[in-house]
Order: structure tokens, then sequence, then C-alpha cells
């Protein structure tokens, strides 16, 4: 009974020093199609309505955003206000479903960076919406590229555009997108 009684007090002790919300969050950049993706697994407790990862505010044009991914009757947008933008996917209908991964993502010419994010469970674009869950109750890394990992990193981030990357004149199918980044 006394180990039963130390099993139980020690499981106790364990949940109530965890974040009571925690939701799975990952993040990649493909270099050769520049390609920047996420994966958000909502935890039981949790309503995700929308997903919000900061990026630099030189980055706030959503239509550079190109082949976005998101969940059926998502939509995507870049918002900011005097201070920081959010790269935006919300939702005005049901939440995500809890244990089940949803896919984020889009094309956008630009070198990645780990950056702050935060789901809410308000169903809109508003840069300053509720947190559920956020990169400060995370410790994943952030999975930076080699090739970018001397310009920033962090535990508990997820990658975003940082600065327009040179895109090679051979790559003629990239069409107007590379006139804009020469």
């Amino acid at each position: 009974m006394r180990f039963a009684n130390v099993i139980l007090t020690s499981l106790l002790v364990l949940v109530a020093a965890s974040p009571a919300f925690a939701a799975v969050m990952t993040s990649s950049f493909d270099g050769n199609t520049f390609g920047f993706s996420y994966t958000v697994t909502p935890v039981a407790g949790e309503e995700i309505r929308s997903f919000k990862v900061y990026t630099s505010i030189s980055e706030y044009d959503a239509s550079h955003y190109y082949n976005q991914v998101m969940p059926a009757g998502w939509m995507f947008d870049v918002v900011c206000d005097a201070e920081k933008c959010a790269i935006t996917f919300w939702t005005e209908g049901d939440a995500l479903p809890v244990g089940e991964t949803a896919a984020f993502g889009y094309v956008h010419y630009c070198a990645p960076c780990c950056h702050s994010w935060y789901v809410s469970d308000e169903g809109n674009s508003n840069i300053a919406a509720n947190v559920v869950d956020d990169d400060e109750q995370h410790t994943e890394p952030c999975n930076i590229p080699a090739a970018f990992a001397d310009q920033c990193g962090g535990p508990g981030l997820l990658l975003a555009p940082i600065y327009p990357q040179a895109v090679p004149d051979e790559a003629a199918n990239w069409g107007e997108i590379k006139a804009q980044y020469k």
C-alpha cells in the first residue's frame, strides 16, 4: 500500500509540475523549395482556432507567401501592429481535433530563423488574441537548418522568414518572384 501511495504522489507531482497545455508543435524548412512547414497537435483541454508565428516586420506582405497549406475552412494572413508581425492561420469554425496533427505551411523566398509563436482559442487574425499555449512553455529545438544556424536559435521556437534569400538566375520557373529578390 505504501508503494502505491508513493507512486500516486509522484504522478501527482509530475502532473502538477507540467504545463496545463502543451500542444505538440514542429517546424521545418526545405531549402530547395523555400517551403516552411508546421504541424500542430492539440492536447486534451486545448481548443486551437488560431496559430500564429511572429516574423520580422520586413516580411509583412501576405502576397509574398505562396502555396499556403492549412486545414479546410482555415484562413491565412500576415497581421502587424506597431511593433511586430505574425504569420496567422485561423478558423471561425471548429477547433482542431485533440490528438490529431494538422499541417500548415507556405512557400516564401526568404532565409529561415527561429521565431516565437502561440496558439489561441479565438478564431480570428487578431495579433493580440488570447494565448492558450506558446513557445515559453516548450523546450523543443527550433530545427534551424545548419546553413542558417549561426543566425538564430533557441528552445521552443519555430521557423519563419527573416530576410530575402538570393534566387539563382537559372531558376526561371520562379518568374516574377526572382525579380523581387535580385
